[in-house]
């Protein structure tokens, strides 16, 4: 029995080893980030600064729902398929670009949030590879989001396999040197992937 048991994890490691980096797709559902700030949360003395006050105008904890699978190849290698015999270790940077001057874009997400696709592996079963769980990169605290280009963008947070159902909240913090304006701007999503050794 051991003997089965140690040749199964080998083959693993050696399988997982050998693979090679399979295209993905990032899909963003319920992408409208929506800020309005009541009256009731605005700045009531002279001379602060509403990045300063108390008020915090933040998003329901699931403003944004992203998932990110392995592209289907062909009708036998299925998302499914190809999500349970490659595993990568998988980062998510972001960035935005058309934010307002004077306003701050915060964004979180939270430890081992979203699901795993598939929800069971055999992968899982070999406790020495580690699990496919998702790891915030500010732990349970918000990453101000750059208003930038690409090359600016910071990692928000990493996982291991496909995962879906990933929730993201944001927090805007607005200056009173703001435009009172309507604002329109872009959040920028980018996946790396590193073959696991």
């Amino acid at each position: 029995m051991k003997l089965i048991l140690y040749f199964m994890i080998w083959c693993t490691c050696v399988y997982v080893g050998q693979a090679q980096i399979l295209p993905g797709t990032l899909t963003v559902s319920q992408g409208t980030v929506l800020f309005q700030q009541d009256l009731s949360t605005m700045i009531d003395e002279a001379g602060l600064d509403d990045t300063m006050s108390n008020s915090k105008i933040e998003t329901m904890f699931d403003a944004t729902v992203i998932d990110f699978v392995l592209d289907e190849t062909n009708f036998i290698l299925t998302s499914e398929v190809n999500c349970t015999a490659n595993i990568f270790l998988y980062k998510v940077y972001i960035h935005t670009t058309g934010l307002a001057d004077d306003v701050i874009l915060e964004a979180k997400t939270f430890e081992n949030s979203g699901q795993r696709f598939p929800l069971s592996i055999p992968y899982d079963l070999v406790p020495v590879l580690g699990a496919r769980d998702l790891i915030p990169a500010n732990g349970t605290n918000y990453v101000v989001v750059p208003n930038n280009s690409a090359a600016d963008a910071i990692k928000i947070f990493e996982f291991k396999g496909c995962r879906e159902q990933i929730p993201i909240q944001f927090r805007a913090l607005p200056s009173v040197l703001a435009a009172a304006e309507t604002s329109v701007f872009q959040i920028n999503y980018t996946v790396t992937a590193t073959l696991l050794e």
